[in-house]
């Protein structure tokens, strides 16, 4: 019987215990980020192709709800990242892009889960304050196209990127040295821009 208590309170003391490190991850937006990112290394797109990336652990990354997306639009400074973690575009663009801030010095990098957030109950202000920045559609419709980047100082747009560079065409393919160093500096002109 004492044995069966043990073994009992020992399997409840694991689940709580892993329990307790799930609820941490999910708390922590660096560590959410890097797992929801690399978790898409191991799945295959409907081409059969991967886009095996490396997020790493201090990425610095702060999801955004999405009042706090207006809230720093109007009055943030820092760099604002809307995308999603499947979008094969994202993915190649979002470590160059988080390298880039650390070799900045920037400890944070605002991010807006364009397929977690419910963007329609902001879509007004939104699009209204980035209204010179957005995509037209097929339609003639302003949309937020993803990755984009805006860098922000106390609430005016100092630098945007959306994309990646000109001569990246099919994102299924590891982009070369020369287009990241391209990325790279197009990320450093606008952090440098917004720090001054």
């Amino acid at each position: 019987m004492k044995k069966k208590k043990i073994i009992l309170i020992t399997i409840c003391l694991f689940l709580i215990l892993i329990l307790g490190i799930g609820i941490y991850c999910y708390q922590n937006d660096s560590i959410r980020f890097k797992l929801s990112y690399e978790y898409i290394n191991y799945i295959e797109y409907n081409n059969g192709k991967k886009i095996k990336i490396s997020i790493p652990w201090d990425n610095g990354i702060k999801y955004l709800s999405e009042e706090e997306i207006l809230t720093f639009l109007e009055t943030g400074t820092g760099i604002l990242y809307f995308g999603y973690n499947t979008c094969p575009w994202c993915r190649n663009s979002v470590p160059i892009l988080i390298d880039a801030a650390k070799q900045n010095n920037i400890d944070t990098i605002y991010y807006a889960d364009i397929h977690q957030l419910d963007i329609s109950s902001i879509r007004e202000g939104l699009y209204k304050i980035l209204a010179d920045y957005l995509e037209e559609n097929e339609e003639g419709q302003k949309v937020l196209a993803v990755p984009d980047v805006y860098f922000i100082e106390n609430g005016t747009i100092i630098g945007h990127h959306r994309g990646t560079v000109e001569s990246y065409h099919n994102p299924y393919n590891g982009m070369t040295e020369e287009q990241k160093e391209e990325l790279t500096d197009i990320y450093q002109k606008w952090i440098e821009e917004m720090k001054s």
